[in-house]
């Protein structure tokens, strides 16, 4: 019994379908793969020469006592640099200011660059202008903003001399253990502000326009066009900036080594900062080691929660 489907090779027209022959497509391969892997391979040896290749010696380190002065007396201690960071107080305090730290950065990012980024998304004068004003510190050097920020607010800083000037106490912007940790948030909140603001804008500027004419025909405000079209539609490009702030203020470090050293009281004791006082001051490198090795794990898993709390089923 003939079957209606068409024997291999051969199209339903009745003509033989033409397949490249094997040589011609094995060419094809090599001219579109090779010139790819040309591209592609500094790269790769960048990455595993200095990325890869450290990380897999810092997790060979980070299971040995040892001190930097004298490497060859290393002793093998096993998962006890791991407890120790579990059951450290200096580090657990150090932890925690960092997640404050974190929570306080993300919390006020987010809300302030996607109005900056609403007010850069519409027919306003100066947009360039602020575009540019607001991009700036983001490529500026964070030892730079730290140094400058210092300079503002220390106790014979900017601020406070203006503050005397009306006489007015000066404020502990940096040494009050009340305002120090505030302090560092604000300075970080400005300094990545541009950097969610355009990311924010990218996103605001692919929501299809008949969207909102739609919803304004329809009769629907500002405040419902935004809550009901804008926000649904641009949590991609939320989640995707929580994650970044999140990730970036976990790795501060500049605004504590520089402005605060860790004080007051160690309010200000950003977690790296803290590895950098054990790799270095405390010549505990090993420990030091596995202290990065937790935070780099505590940064997947963070980013991994916020991708589930965050997720979204919008497409557009």
């Amino acid at each position: 019994m003939p079957s209606g489907r068409a024997p291999a090779g051969v199209q339903p027209g009745g003509g033989s379908a033409k397949l490249p022959p094997p040589g011609r497509a094995r060419r094809r391969w090599r001219r579109e793969t090779l010139p790819a892997l040309g591209f592609l391979t500094p790269f790769l040896v960048l990455l595993l020469i200095f990325q890869y290749l450290p990380l897999a010696v810092m997790a060979r380190y980070s299971l040995y006592d040892y001190s930097l002065f004298n490497p060859s007396q290393a002793k093998f201690v096993g998962a006890q640099n791991f407890i120790q960071v579990f059951t450290d107080p200096a580090t657990l305090q150090s932890l925690l200011i960092t997640f404050i730290f974190i929570l306080g950065v993300v919390a006020l990012v987010v809300p302030i660059s996607f109005i900056v980024a609403v007010y850069l998304n519409g027919k306003l004068p100066a947009r360039a202008l602020v575009r540019t004003m607001i991009f700036l510190p983001v490529v500026t050097s964070s030892v730079v903003v730290a140094t400058l920020w210092t300079f503002l607010l220390n106790q014979t800083g900017l601020i406070n001399s203006l503050l005397q000037a009306v006489h007015l106490p000066p404020a502990g912007f940096l040494t009050d253990k009340h305002q120090a940790l505030a302090t560092i948030v604000v300075m970080t909140v400005w300094q990545q502000l541009g950097l969610a603001s355009v990311l924010f804008l990218a996103g605001l500027q692919s929501v299809p326009r008949e969207l909102y004419e739609a919803a304004e025909v329809d009769g629907a405000g500002v405040l419902r066009r935004t809550v009901s079209i804008t926000i649904p539609l641009i949590s991609r490009t939320t989640l995707f900036i929580v994650v970044v702030m999140t990730v970036f203020a976990l790795q501060a470090f500049a605004p504590a080594y520089i402005m605060t050293g860790g004080a007051p009281e160690g309010t200000t004791n950003l977690i790296i900062y803290q590895i950098y006082q054990t790799a270095f001051q405390l010549q505990q490198p090993g420990y030091a080691s596995a202290m990065s090795i937790v935070v780099l794990l505590f940064a997947i898993v963070i980013s991994l929660i916020q991708m589930r709390l965050l997720r979204t089923r919008w497409n557009y």
